[in-house]
């Protein structure tokens, strides 16, 4: 790359402006001679998930006419999200800075990199399964990679004690939705009472209250919508409560509930309540559903979009039927369809 640079002083005399000296100076920019690009997953710009293994790779090449000896290429990892007990890499690794160390010792072909030759590093670790996050401000995670490579070897005509060469590596981190899809026979607390028989019994109306509660990790998330739909018997009664402005509404031409709750900020419902909302549903068993659970509401879904890494986030919960695991306020053992 080239670079043209100019410069002039002038003088304002009486009104009338005077050139003093005008020069330009032009300036080449080459390559390091002793390079290094790192990569994480056959990427610069890959997007990581909790849960993910991450393989960086650490590519370092001679640019120069001259063949770099004994080479040490070190690397720091930083960001709360690393299970460093997961590391596999042939490196020195020195657990109080966190920082990785290849020499010829573990890597024979850094004693000597002849003129246009390359060569490549690696290191996996695992991220933590889930966030760690205990604070408002424990959002947007970045994971940051710091690599030096350097050389005893100068090139000629270079005056260095040694030639360096240093790259950085930041990677975003996705956030995460959850779902969660309960139904409930007894439900004092939602203040909606549930008419009917429970187990369920053939030919007689049950109903039930539907609780879909999100929570948002780690970033800040639009667009978020929850859907689901009504099974072959269910009916959607029209009662509805929620915790937030927006309420699910009900497409009878197609059986979908859908709650469209738009924009939800980072670690509601982790560090705060969840958005809720609660809808009644009917089931009235026919005489061959006899001894079965009914499943009345299929498997939610959710999806939204990650303002903060501009990617898609889905999620679902498992569909309900009339076992109800979770009212823990029945005690019948056996909880299928009654004649």
């Amino acid at each position: 790359s080239y670079f043209n640079f100019h410069g002039s002083v002038t003088a304002d005399i009486l009104g009338q402006t005077y050139a003093i000296s005008d020069q330009a100076a032009n300036i080449s920019i080459s390559a390091s001679p002793l390079s290094v690009v790192p990569s994480v997953n056959n990427a610069t710009d890959y997007i990581s998930h909790v849960g993910d293994e991450l393989v960086y790779v650490l590519r370092y090449k001679n640019n120069s006419d001259t063949t770099f000896e004994n080479i040490t290429l070190k690397a720091s990892l930083s960001g709360e999200l690393f299970d460093f007990s997961s590391i596999k890499t042939n490196a020195f690794f020195d657990p109080i800075g966190k920082t990785f160390t290849w020499i010829a010792a573990n890597t024979p072909a850094l004693a000597a990199l002849p003129p246009g030759q390359e060569g490549s590093v690696d290191l996996r670790i695992k991220l933590n399964n889930d966030f760690s996050i205990r604070r408002i401000s424990d959002r947007n995670y970045i994971l940051k990679l710091h690599v030096e490579i350097n050389s005893p070897t100068v090139p000629q005509g270079t005056q260095a004690q040694k030639t360096m060469s240093v790259a950085n590596l930041e990677t975003k981190v996705s956030g995460k939705l959850k779902i969660q899809s309960k139904a409930l026979w007894r439900d004092a607390s939602s203040g909606i009472l549930n008419k009917g028989p429970y187990p369920p019994r053939v030919n007689q109306p049950t109903q039930y209250t539907i609780h879909w509660l999100v929570s948002n990790y780690a970033t800040d998330v639009s667009n978020i919508e929850v859907g689901a739909s009504l099974q072959s018997g269910a009916r959607w009664t029209g009662v509805v409560k929620t915790n937030i402005a927006s309420q699910p509404s009900y497409d009878p031409a197609s059986g979908k509930i859908t709650w469209s709750i738009g924009n939800m900020t980072a670690t509601k419902g982790v560090i705060s309540a969840p958005a809720e909302t609660i809808f009644q549903i009917e089931l009235t068993p026919a005489i061959n559903q006899v001894g079965t659970f009914i499943t009345f509401l299929s498997e939610t879904q959710i999806q939204g979009k990650d303002i903060f890494t501009n990617t898609d986030l889905t999620s679902s919960a498992s569909a309900l039927t009339t076992g109800l695991p979770d009212d823990t306020t029945i005690t019948t053992q056996n909880r299928t369809v009654q004649q």
